[in-house]
């Protein structure tokens, strides 16, 4: 795998597709999308676990 530019995409994807796995491979109804005037927030399962 060659990579350009200046992110390392391929080595992102891997790392989400891990995370993903070592969470259950949840499907998307487990996700959730908090919009606040000063942030937005993505979460699993509940609004207090927030996913960085």
């Amino acid at each position: 795998m060659t990579q350009y530019g200046d992110r390392s995409l391929w080595d992102e994807l891997e790392d989400v597709f891990f995370r993903w796995i070592q969470w259950g491979s949840p499907d998307r109804t487990r996700f959730g999308l908090t919009v606040t005037p000063e942030s937005q927030h993505v979460w699993l399962d509940r609004p207090d676990n927030t996913i960085r």
